[in-house]
């Protein structure tokens, strides 16, 4: 007959088997949230990595245009707000305006006092080389593209040959802020 010792390792037995199952399932939710939060971090950087495409793709198509155009010159494109060149469709987050995006949300906009396109990265993400925390933006300005490389910034023997996109670092958005 078993006494109170019996029942009492049998408790403990039971309790033992209890706390194993649940740190097995802890483990495996932590691996399981750490796949995750790697997926999300591969779809931001893939999805930032799309729309700089899309966005380089659409100005190698609107610099064509107005080479094309007679009364339009590159120059004039300088600054240009590249968002409205793309059609996004429904449920895209882009903001016109980075007036209208809240500094904590992750998204694109264009300023156009500075003439910037902005993404704000949702989370830490390296992007062309570069690292940005939440909080810390990309920043690119649309420029326009010379046949030779511009000297001390004298142009005014260069042939434009298009737009690009151009990143503004950390050290150029201080200054002129």
């Amino acid at each position: 007959m078993a006494g109170p010792d019996g029942r009492t390792a049998a408790d403990n037995h039971r309790r033992f088997r209890a706390l194993v199952a649940f740190s097995i399932l802890a483990i495996a939710m932590w691996f399981l949230l750490d796949a995750i939060e790697q997926t999300q971090y591969r779809a931001e950087q893939q999805s930032a990595r799309l729309m700089l495409n899309q966005v380089r793709s659409a100005l190698v198509v609107r610099g064509a245009e107005a080479i094309l155009a007679r009364g339009e010159t590159l120059e004039q494109l300088a600054g240009l707000n590249p968002l409205p060149l793309l059609d996004f469709g429904r449920g895209a987050q882009v903001e016109t305006s980075c007036n209208e995006l809240a500094p904590d949300k992750r998204g694109w906009c264009f300023n156009p006092q500075q003439q910037w396109l902005v993404y704000q990265p949702g989370q830490p993400l390296l992007l062309e080389g570069r690292r940005r925390e939440p909080g810390a933006p990309f920043i690119w300005q649309v420029q326009v593209d010379y046949a030779a490389p511009a000297t001390q910034g004298n142009n005014k023997n260069k042939r434009a040959t298009g737009l690009k996109l151009v990143e503004i670092d950390n050290h150029q958005v201080s200054v002129s802020q």
